[in-house]
């Protein structure tokens, strides 16, 4: 074989291995929380099975070894924005088709069905000790916008009182960002039938109609 047909079944051998390297790296890459749905698909691929509730999607895939023929089913829960904010593993068994165990590597999906008014559904909101860490870092932000972008990220996978929210807001001095801290957390809101509270951070009318507005439409 010619010197040059050599050099080309090795660069052509190298080519191979860097692709294999590169799908190999995308198969191993984990869903994390704060993915889009188009970041699990392009890691996970469709869907088996979808469902959704009053706090966003749940997808299911059925993923099996097929050298020791283990089989697990995943469950990836997004909250309303699309976001990843739940991912959980548990070993299936074909022959019973039932679970025979699991492996939880995100908080647990919230119940379906479960709606935020329901008294189960306040368990799930930050307690007071966690929500003055969140509190003391976004104010503790040097700008409005990162502050906000704090509020949002941990909005990725928190839950929060009408009362939490309203001392978020006054955090803010005019109505406007008052506002866009509401539209960040409302969503995620698990007692709105307080919302009175949020209410009375605000100065004019015109603003409690706004807030009311996004509350009802984050339902």
């Amino acid at each position: 074989m010619k010197r040059n047909e050599w050099m080309a079944l090795i660069v052509t051998s190298f080519m191979m291995f860097a692709v294999c390297l590169s799908a190999s790296a995308k198969i191993k890459k984990t869903v994390e929380r704060g993915m889009t749905k188009q970041e699990v698909v392009a890691i996970m691929g469709q869907p088996k099975l979808t469902s959704f509730d009053a706090y966003g999607d749940r997808w299911e895939y059925y993923k099996m070894n097929v050298i020791t023929g283990e089989s697990k089913r995943i469950v990836v829960g997004f909250d309303l924005n699309g976001r990843v904010v739940a991912y959980e593993t548990k070993f299936w068994d074909n022959d019973t088709n039932s679970e025979i165990g699991n492996c939880n590597q995100r908080p647990t999906l919230p119940p379906s069905g479960v709606g935020p008014d329901a008294p189960i559904y306040y368990g799930c909101c930050l307690d007071d000790a966690s929500f003055s860490r969140l509190y003391n870092k976004v104010k503790n932000a040097s700008f409005d916008d990162n502050k906000f972008d704090l509020i949002e990220v941990a909005s990725l996978g928190c839950f929060y009182l009408c009362s939490q929210t309203a001392r978020m807001m006054k955090m803010f001095t005019f109505g406007d960002a008052q506002l866009k801290v509401l539209r960040l957390m409302a969503p995620h809101i698990v007692d709105p039938e307080n919302a009175i509270t949020i209410y009375n951070v605000l100065t004019f009318d015109s603003e409690k109609s706004k807030a009311g507005e996004i509350i009802r439409n984050s339902r």
